[in-house]
């Protein structure tokens, strides 16, 4: 990020998940929008050479501040939704519209959204001559959400009222799905 016009610092953090956050911070009266370009053209020259992984997953540049203008916080008032649940509706129907309000930086999710951890035993591994490498890559093979094209995308005929992403297979959400991922040394 050297050379960056009006850059006085930058800090870097990381948690347990993988997730890493870099923050730059620049002098008062920097226009934020120049700033955010300088940023992406820095970042699309080291593209290249972050981990595939990462660049999969895709790298976010956002203007914003620090400060917390505040912390709504969400229950289920008749217990029916667990924590998990009450998260991953959070991020599904209410984190992205915020974060598109004018103003509005970042809508960090503070909670636990639903997550699946799978345990690699070693011995059955051994048994099925499997490496944990051939399993993640049977599992991101298996579990991924793809987007094969749309109805109703251009050209469109007139009146056309419909434009809709179709996806051929969605991530799955339960353990009896990952259950049955097929790796090629099954027997």
């Amino acid at each position: 990020m050297n050379g960056i016009d009006n850059l006085l610092y930058l800090s870097s953090s990381s948690d347990y998940s993988g997730n890493v956050e870099i923050s730059l911070t620049f002098k008062p009266g920097t226009d934020p929008d120049v700033a955010q370009v300088q940023v992406q053209n820095k970042l699309q020259l080291a593209m290249p050479l972050l981990p595939q992984q990462v660049q999969q997953q895709g790298v976010e540049v956002e203007k914003s501040s620090d400060a917390y203008l505040m912390f709504p916080s969400f229950v289920s008032e008749d217990g029916s939704m667990q924590q998990e649940e009450i998260a991953d509706y959070i991020a599904t129907n209410i984190k992205d519209p915020i974060s598109r309000i004018s103003g509005v930086g970042d809508a960090p999710l503070f909670g636990a959204q639903n997550a699946m951890r799978i345990w690699m035993d070693p011995n059955k591994l051994n048994r099925f001559k499997l490496t944990p490498v051939e399993v993640i890559n049977a599992i991101r093979a298996q579990n991924d959400q793809v987007a094969v094209g749309q109805l109703g995308a251009t050209p469109a005929v007139p009146g056309q009222q419909l434009n809709a992403s179709i996806i051929s297979q969605t991530r799955l959400t339960s353990a009896e799905e990952f259950n049955q991922i097929f790796t090629q040394n099954q027997p």
